[in-house]
């Protein structure tokens, strides 16, 4: 793992360097090789000329990231020694771990370099800016087929009739620099006949929101860290899933993220589709399931991994325990086992 690791942060802080850009702080995990839960949430204190979005940047999180996980701190003034959630797990999609997986409902972009001969695998992840309410970005299966410098913007059609019908007309090309809204960096894929692309900013306070016209947007450092380590050709995969359960080391854990065309405003639940995807990460596991901890990870929705069940211990009630160790009585937990199934 430290092979990979090191050849993908050297090539993160030298584009950093290079660039003259603050470095990023996009999270590198080693990929689990059973389950799906990476990293770990951490507190950390504000200081009196913080502002929420600013520590959001600073941690690489996003905006709506760093409000549910935080509702009652205020964005602009936080105040000095205010306790600031930073969300720092995640479980990933449940697709094949290779190339780019963007997740649309969690506003997330995880990056799955290819492992070279026994390197441990490994995932980086960066907060992400993704299509409003009728841009939605397009799900699917693609491969980045340009990476392009310092691009030029020239609106569809589509978005020049949009904005005028807003009563917000906008240029017709935005050459590149400061005021280009796909920033320095953008990798072209090929959905939608090349119109949706991976790129930058020049408005990073929106990242982690549904704000652009499809395409993917990251903070301007994450983005110039990307962009020279992802190849030509590296497979994306763009999905919805709002939804997240995973079974990792006895412990059953759900993310329920608010619907990507919503603005941040929770679903009202469906406790036959929670269910279901609940049942898909037990298997076959015996786990007793806290059901009220379910209904309020639904009503919440604030895309956070929070544990709701522990596997049961199946163990025969006659069996002895090896020589030298002691059964330990298990840690229980409101609601019922559920073995495969799991309905609410």
């Amino acid at each position: 793992m430290k092979s990979i690791q090191s050849r993908v942060m050297w090539g993160v802080a030298l584009a950093a360097l290079a660039l003259g850009s603050t470095a990023s702080r996009a999270a590198v995990f080693t990929v689990p090789k059973d389950g799906a839960l990476i990293g770990h949430d951490q507190v950390v204190h504000s200081k009196a000329s913080d502002t929420l979005l600013g520590i959001a940047r600073k941690y690489s999180v996003g905006y709506w990231e760093i409000q549910s996980a935080n509702p009652h701190v205020h964005v602009w003034l936080p105040g000095q020694g205010t306790p600031v959630v930073i969300p720092g797990r995640f479980i990933l999609p449940p697709v094949p771990r290779k190339g780019i997986v963007i997740n649309l409902p969690a506003h997330r972009l995880f990056y799955f370099p290819r492992a070279h001969g026994h390197d441990q695998p490994i995932v980086i992840t960066y907060p992400a800016g993704t299509g409003i309410k009728g841009f939605v970005t397009p799900v699917g299966v693609t491969r980045i087929i340009r990476k392009v410098p310092h691009p030029v913007w020239i609106p569809t059609k589509h978005i020049l009739e949009y904005h005028a019908k807003m009563g917000d007309p906008i240029p017709k090309i935005y050459p590149a620099g400061p005021n280009n809204p796909m920033g320095e960096w953008a990798l072209e894929t090929a959905l939608s006949h090349g119109e949706i692309y991976i790129h930058g900013t020049n408005n990073p306070m929106a990242i982690g929101m549904s704000v652009s016209h499809g395409c993917v947007r990251l903070y301007p450092e994450d983005i110039a860290a990307l962009f020279p380590v992802v190849p030509v050709g590296t497979p994306v995969n763009v999905v919805n899933d709002p939804i997240l359960a995973t079974l990792q080391d006895g412990q059953l854990y759900l993310a329920i993220s608010p619907p990507v065309d919503s603005g941040n405003v929770p679903a009202k639940p469906d406790y036959g589709v929670i269910s279901k995807v609940i049942d898909q990460a037990i298997g076959n596991a015996v786990v007793a399931i806290d059901w009220n901890r379910v209904r309020s990870i639904a009503v919440h929705a604030t895309g956070m991994p929070e544990l709701i069940g522990v596997e049961a211990d199946t163990t025969p009630a006659n069996a002895q325990p090896p020589q030298g160790e002691q059964i330990t009585s298990d840690p229980g937990s409101s609601g019922r086992a559920s073995g495969g199934r799991a309905g609410a």
